[in-house]
């Protein structure tokens, strides 16, 4: 009777270490093919080159641009296709103009190996106003 219990909780714990360790190899695979896909970037020095919009009437607006980071040697400048959602921040950017950029990357881009959504963009050349104004 004895052995029958010990069999039975070693049947247990090996059950249980098993269990775990297929918990463990399923997360750590999820985690990895999330991180392939989903890239950050950040750049003091993104320099737009071109900028594109799209309208498909009644339905939705795209608008995006094109550019490199301004601060590596030309040889190993490679181009960044970066989704903008607001409109007003996108009638901002000038073309020939460098920006503080940091953006996600939200899907796989044939043309660019990924599309970036801009999280936040700042022109570091122009005199910058920080605060909240007041309005009376």
């Amino acid at each position: 009777m004895k052995v029958l219990a010990n069999r039975k909780f070693i049947i247990g714990i090996m059950t249980a270490i098993v269990f775990a360790i297929l918990v463990m190899l399923y997360f750590l695979f999820l985690s990895n093919s999330n991180s392939q896909m989903n890239k950050s970037i950040s750049m003091s020095a993104f320099k737009v080159e071109e900028k594109h919009d799209y309208t498909k009437p009644g339905e939705y607006t795209e608008m995006w641009v094109i550019g490199y980071n301004a601060a590596e040697k030309e040889g190993n400048r490679n181009p960044y296709k970066i989704f903008i959602e607001d409109a007003m921040v996108y009638n901002l950017i000038k073309e020939d103009e460098e920006y503080l950029v940091s953006a996600t990357s939200f899907r796989k881009d044939e043309d660019y190996d990924h599309a970036y959504e801009l999280e936040q963009i700042s022109n570091q050349e122009e005199y910058q106003i920080t605060g909240k104004g007041r309005i009376q």
